[in-house]
């Protein structure tokens, strides 16, 4: 199926439904897992959980996930806001990221919402935070492509 025809079925989703695909689709999440909480597609806004696994881990038995980890699910915070929004995937163009702490726990929670969603390009604000005590863990924001071909 090509990109273009893969996008028009996908444009018709429901939101949340339309979240899990983003969420499921791309091999590399299937290692990371994401899991869908919630999705405004009007306001493009998604909230995503990431529960810690050993893989995530910095150091050796203990539940602290990797910066590499945080800055993928930035990423892929923002490219659901931005696909929700859009209705059609959203690559990345540009991602910048503050690390505020350590992120230890059995979950993050990522909350991404669109600040600007032009003709090519959206740009959405992530903030990562640790379930449960809510503690600000990252800030990123990423620009990305929703040009239609």
């Amino acid at each position: 199926m090509s990109q273009n025809a893969r996008e028009a079925d996908t444009a018709l989703l429901e939101p949340l439904d339309r979240l899990r695909f983003e969420l499921d689709h791309p091999p590399f999440h299937q290692f990371l897992r994401p899991e869908p909480v919630s999705v405004d597609a009007e306001a493009g806004s998604v909230v995503i959980r990431l529960p810690f696994r050993p893989e995530f881990a910095r150091i050796p038995d203990r539940p602290d996930y990797h910066g590499g980890v945080i800055a993928a699910f930035i990423d892929i915070t923002a490219h659901a806001a931005a696909a929700v929004k859009a209705g059609r995937m959203a690559p990345t163009v540009d991602l910048r990221i503050d690390y505020m702490r350590v992120a230890s726990g059995s979950a993050l929670i990522g909350r991404g919402t669109v600040q600007r969603m032009g003709r090519t390009l959206a740009v959405v604000d992530v903030e990562i935070t640790t379930e449960g005590d809510g503690r600000q863990i990252a800030l990123g924001r990423g620009v990305l492509s929703v040009r239609s071909d």
